[in-house]
């Protein structure tokens, strides 16, 4: 029967279908835009309650035809749930204790303490460079230095009781404090033969052999420290509102099969007018030390979330002409795993991954269409499975 309805309904169209084509022709010929946009919306009404009197007839089909076959679709429950968004980014992993050393003093490299691979603590002595005699001068200089403060003393001790000359006191409190700032300055020389460790770590690389000549600024040896790395990362201005210090971040570390939940500590106050982002940092725990400086990875930066969401998987939604967004809600009937479809247009918030938040339109405990939403259309007999 349904078939024959079809049939009946599409030779009455071809029938006329010559006129009128002759007719829309003429219009065409005569440039009529006028007559044809009215011409268009007869159509359009016609094809509307052709459609819907066609859905009526198979409902009705359905209804008194138990063998009738109709669409078959599956359900969705709608719920309340946790609903988060996230921003997803590249990221480099970094650390902030990653010094290579440089030399402070010209002279020949004179002794290394450690090796590479070899674990520090803060303040241990690494390596030391030959002091090309500073510490014999230094010697002479405190006998000096000794010799002047003594003079001082009994100087200032007879111009305290006004004996001698103010010029005496002058000239012994002046190489007094000239033979102190000297070997203060020895002493400073000293210091930056000996290369001591600025953090606890690890010798990551040895750079200068031993017995080198080192000028000031040549690079002696690596120190690094890898307990705590920072995923670092450019975000979009337009999240600028949304990401700030504490906001959740998740860091994946796709080479290492890891993945870390975090915080942001870190967001920069510039942006780049190049590119328009701005600069982010999260850290990232490294008990195992697989994490590597300047490692790949991803971060995920959540910005929005709804403790209460209504949250549909993405492929339900469907737009109408004007792209207005909607869905198929179920109502029962007085057949088993038999309901009508309802069209119903909502409007939608933030998606992510796959799915999609509903801010109106839908109700806590309604049923949609999900599989074969795509093929159904609006006050349909569909059948639902599980």
């Amino acid at each position: 029967m349904k078939k024959l309805i079809i049939t009946l309904s599409l030779i009455f169209l071809l029938g006329c279908n010559s006129s009128r084509n002759s007719s829309i022709d003429d219009l065409i010929n005569k440039g009529d835009l006028e007559t044809l946009r009215k011409k268009k919306k007869e159509y359009v009404d016609i094809m509307n309650d052709l459609r819907l009197d066609l859905n009526q007839i198979n409902n009705g089909i359905t209804l008194l035809d138990e063998n009738e076959q109709i669409q078959v679709i599956s359900k969705f429950n709608v719920i309340e749930k946790e609903f988060k968004t996230y921003v997803k980014l590249q990221a480099t992993l970094k650390t902030r204790k990653n010094v290579v050393i440089l030399s402070e003093f010209q002279g020949q490299l004179k002794n290394l303490f450690v090796i590479e691979g070899q674990l520090v603590k803060k303040g241990a002595l690494l390596a030391e460079i030959n002091d090309s005699g500073l510490e014999e001068q230094l010697d002479q200089m405190l006998i000096q230095a000794n010799f002047t403060k003594d003079n001082f003393d009994r100087v200032k001790r007879l111009w305290e009781k006004n004996i001698g000359s103010e010029m005496q006191f002058l000239k012994a409190k002046s190489d007094f404090e000239k033979s102190k700032k000297m070997v203060d300055q020895i002493r400073d020389q000293l210091s930056k033969t000996k290369i001591y460790a600025p953090f606890n770590g690890e010798i990551d690389e040895i750079i200068s052999n031993l017995g080198s000549n080192l000028v000031p600024g040549s690079p002696i040896l690596r120190v690094v420290n890898l307990d705590i790395i920072y995923a670092e990362a450019q975000v979009p201005e337009k999240y600028v509102s949304s990401i700030s210090l504490g906001t959740e971040a998740i860091v994946s570390i796709p080479l290492l099969n890891k993945e870390v939940t975090s915080k942001i500590v870190q967001t920069g106050n510039f942006i780049n007018p190049n590119n328009r982002t701005f600069r982010i940092e999260a850290p990232v725990e490294n008990k195992d030390k697989r994490i590597k400086q300047n490692l790949n990875a991803r971060i995920k930066i959540k910005n929005y979330s709804n403790s209460k969401a209504k949250v549909v998987p993405l492929r339900v939604l469907r737009e109408d002409a004007s792209g207005k967004p909607y869905l198929y809600k179920l109502v029962t009937t007085d057949k088993k795993d038999i309901f009508l479809t309802v069209k119903s247009f909502v409007e939608i918030g933030n998606s992510y991954n796959e799915e999609i938040e509903i801010t109106t339109g839908l109700s806590l405990g309604d049923v949609i269409v999900l599989e074969g939403a795509n093929n159904v259309e609006d006050n349909q007999r569909v059948r639902v499975i599980e």
